[in-house]
């Protein structure tokens, strides 16, 4: 019994618990904080409990509020009661635990009784946030679902909304000292659209809104950013704009990451145009396929025509708004995030969530590939984010049989092992699918072509499509890269002098009938193998053949001009033979 209290004890200092209490439903979660993957925040334990406080303070059809009621409390203090057993069952110290509440606790009539009794049945005390510090906190949250933020954000929940602007590099967190909460939650707009009229509504909000961006206070170079890049980003998190994600995802045919809401993002055209439908037909359109929409509950839906309402108005007043990221991140992720010291903010989720798959001395696989890849050419995200993602998983599925390979890579972060990861976003989910199945050879049946297809539209949403269809080629090329690498070095043993790459770039005439000629760059690999050496027999030799042929395919049609040629060391002194 010794032995197991003292290995409890171990664990139960890397977990720690949160509670949140919000407007429409209460989260209990059990989470690590260890330091090696505490970035991504993965919880052991996640539960909801769907009791809205807000609705039972008031009656149906009326503005009128009512204390919450006693059957209400019993219910929250019973599933409270449950989550601590469960703290216990996990090793929770009772020092890790976290109960917040929100706006609905706080605003509530019998707020106190309501604490106390929660705090008889349990022990533990209920942080009652501040509206600031709700916002703060919220803020958090989402900037922990992303690798980098940079614009205005929106909390959408059952009573009320915030507004603020955030910004998040390199670990660093800034944000208004001055954000703002208005009285127009999904909740409570519902409600008011029953009983007052839609224009005035409108008309109030707009005017609000007007007032808030001014008070927010919106530093000047994000000003100038937003002015250069056509616009602001809005970071939307809470129930109401995360129901409006997924209405919006369910009008997306064949959109292929329908289950993962945080990393979607959609363009201000697509996300105003349901706004403006909500508002003008007062109900939610059908699913393409006339199915439920998921995750919308029927609850959800009759709310969002109110939160159609609030965005048309709002974005009368807003600042131009290029594009909508949603995050699953509230309450419970910030309040884990803002405990993380800058170095672990600063820290990648996509590296971290794949680290643990890494083979030996994936670092020099990484630097392998590097050899292979012009860096000026190549965008930033694949050589910074998708190549050291996919050196770390180039081994994960080594032990599926060889047809399910490819297609088990395609699908690595969207029903994967790093799906749960928090903090990727679609796009980034997408690319390393692509990158992970091409290096695997890229054999798939035709469904699974399709889907590989339906991931590069994700990739290609919204933004300069010469830009997103670059991020595509190079994320394929370092994948076939790769698989001639893996084919070389498969136990992770790299040995200097047995297979390198080296790059030439030289200048081409393009010649075009329906154009003046011109010259255009042309990127030569050079793929050095020992002629003599084991590990380059005929199979690694094939794998060459498939790479220049992958290549050239790749590369017709395209911006992109890259040449695979190869050199074979004929002896120890270096010298090549073509």
């Amino acid at each position: 019994m010794e032995n197991l209290g003292s290995e409890r004890e171990v664990v139960s200092r890397n977990l720690c618990a949160v509670v949140d209490i919000g407007s429409n439903g209460i989260r209990f979660s059990i989470s690590s904080k260890a330091s090696h993957h505490a970035r991504i925040m993965p919880c052991v334990f996640k539960d909801r409990v769907g009791i809205s406080l807000f609705d039972v303070q008031y009656s149906p059809n009326s503005l009128e509020k009512a204390p919450i009621p006693v059957e209400t409390i019993k219910d929250v203090c019973a599933a409270m009661k449950r989550f601590k057993l469960i703290c216990d069952d996990f090793g929770v110290p009772s020092t890790g635990v976290r109960v917040v509440a929100t706006e609905a606790t706080r605003e509530a009539i019998n707020s106190k009784d309501f604490i106390q009794a929660i705090n008889n049945s349990t022990g533990w005390q209920v942080e009652l946030l501040p509206k600031e510090e709700e916002g703060r906190i919220g803020a958090y949250g989402v900037i922990s679902s992303f690798n980098s933020v940079s614009g205005l954000y929106m909390d959408l929940g059952g009573g009320s909304t915030q507004l603020s602007w955030i910004q998040c590099f390199n670990g660093e967190i800034k944000q208004s000292s001055t954000p703002i909460s208005l009285p127009y939650g999904a909740g409570a707009l519902s409600r008011r659209l029953k009983v007052e009229d839609r224009r005035a509504l409108f008309l109030e909000i707009k005017d609000a809104y007007k007032r808030a961006i001014k008070h927010i206070g919106i530093p000047e170079e994000m000003k100038k950013r937003a002015t250069e890049n056509g616009g602001y980003d809005i970071y939307a998190c809470g129930g109401g704009l995360r129901g409006m994600g997924h209405l919006i995802l369910s009008q997306i045919k064949d959109y292929p990451i329908q289950t993962i809401i945080n990393g979607f993002s959609c363009s201000y055209d697509e996300f105003c145009s349901m706004c403006d439908y909500l508002f003008l037909k007062g109900h939610v359109p059908e699913c393409h396929n006339k199915s439920k929409i998921f995750k919308v509950s029927e609850r959800r839906a009759q709310q969002l025509p109110a939160v159609g309402l609030l965005m048309s108005a709002a974005f009368e007043s807003l600042p131009n708004i290029s594009n909508i990221h949603f995050s699953e991140g509230g309450v419970r992720e910030g309040t884990l995030y803002s405990i993380l010291p800058r170095e672990i903010r600063a820290q990648d989720p996509l590296h971290i969530a794949s680290r643990p798959y890494s083979p030996l001395l994936a670092s020099k696989y990484l630097d392998l590939l590097k050899t292979a890849m012009p860096l000026d050419e190549i965008p930033p995200m694949i050589y910074k984010r998708v190549a050291p993602a996919l050196c770390n998983l180039a081994f994960v599925h080594a032990s599926y049989p060889k047809e399910l390979q490819s297609t088990a890579a395609l699908h690595v972060a969207t029903t994967g092992i790093i799906a749960g990861c928090h903090g990727l976003s679609h796009r980034i989910r997408a690319l390393i699918g692509i990158a992970l199945c091409d290096r695997w050879g890229g054999d798939i049946p035709q469904p699974e072509l399709e889907y590989k297809k339906k991931l590069e539209e994700v990739v290609l949403r919204d933004g300069d499509r010469s830009q997103r269809e670059k991020l595509i080629w190079w994320t394929k090329y370092i994948g076939t890269i790769m698989y001639v690498i893996c084919g070389v070095h498969p136990g992770g043993n790299i040995r200097d002098g047995v297979f390198n790459f080296q790059i030439n770039e030289k200048d081409e005439m393009d010649i075009d009938a329906a154009a003046t000629p011109s010259k255009k760059r042309t990127i030569e690999v050079i793929v050095q193998i020992s002629k003599d050496d084991l590990k380059t027999s005929a199979s690694v030799r094939g794998r060459i053949i498939t790479l220049q042929k992958k290549i050239r395919k790749l590369s017709r049609g395209s911006a992109q001009k890259v040449k695979i040629g190869v050199q074979f060391y004929a002896n120890e002194e270096g010298h090549v033979s073509n």
